[in-house]
């Protein structure tokens, strides 16, 4: 398989739906003055002039914005309690047509479900995106199966779609002892759908209904990783939900404490490879 050169890039989902630019500035700015990240996948929340503001303050800190995370769609594949959040975070979020226009010149993510309707279909038929990425959204093995479908399907209609794997929705079903032991098969999993998933959603967050268990991974399971996936995609997004009241808001104190955990978190995503 051909290697290569793979994107580190940070969402902005770690400040919350009422956070600033001036918030993740604070956290991230050294990552991206040392190299660390490359880009951000910016939470597409309404309103549109929020979002041409968080760009702008990235720009002036030599901070790429290279794609938007909009809508999910699927509120009932998930778990009842994650889909009702998820059907009150997407009423703040904008879909594809809303972007389309306003951001022409960058990159779209949806999860599957999203993409699957009709009427969005034969918009973005028409309308041509510059990159497409569809996350994995159901849960386990079938949601890879329905994201490989839904990008052969696209890409049929001259669509730029690649696969965005999010590791948290492939192993949610999966406790976390299963997902130590089993972590060798995994990653072949994984190895044999990288000619559908350019891209690896990474959760290390603290909202556990949605973030991978970073602090039980071993270093040799990241090193694994590392290894194995990290020189055959184009990108990685390290998400990173906080929880609670984390998912709305930021305050002093839990920025403090998040740029702490950032900092244990990414020093050892380094010394394994991955970052």
């Amino acid at each position: 398989m051909k290697r290569k050169k793979c994107l580190k890039l940070i969402s902005t989902d770690s400040i919350g739906w009422l956070g600033n630019p001036r918030q993740f500035i604070d956290l991230y700015k050294d990552y991206f003055k040392n190299g660390t990240f490359d880009g951000v996948e910016m939470i597409a929340f309404k309103p549109k002039g929020r979002l041409k503001d968080f760009i702008s303050v990235f720009k002036k800190n030599n901070i790429p914005t290279i794609s938007f995370h909009g809508k999910t769609g699927g509120e009932n594949r998930l778990p009842a309690k994650y889909g009702i959040i998820m059907t009150i975070v997407n009423s703040f979020i904008f879909g594809i047509k809303e972007l389309d226009r306003n951001f022409k010149d960058k990159e779209f993510l949806f999860h599957t479900p999203y993409l699957e309707n009709e009427d969005i279909k034969k918009f973005i038929f028409k309308n041509k995106p510059k990159k497409l990425w569809i996350e994995n959204h159901t849960y386990g093995k079938k949601g890879i199966e329905e994201t490989i479908k839904l990008i052969s399907e696209y890409r049929k209609s001259g669509i730029n779609a690649h696969g965005m794997l999010d590791l948290f929705h492939l192993l949610a079903n999966t406790s976390t002892s299963e997902m130590i032991d089993n972590w060798s098969k995994t990653i072949g999993d994984i190895e044999g759908y990288l000619g559908w998933f350019s891209g690896v959603h990474f959760p290390i967050g603290t909202r556990i209904d949605d973030s991978l268990p970073i602090d039980d991974m071993t270093d040799e399971m990241l090193k694994l990783f590392a290894k194995k996936i990290i020189p055959y995609i184009e990108r990685i997004v390290f998400e990173n939900q906080q929880k609670n009241l984390g998912l709305i808001f930021s305050t002093k104190s839990m920025l403090k404490k998040q740029k702490e955990r950032n900092w244990t978190n990414f020093s050892r995503l380094k010394k394994a490879g991955i970052l």
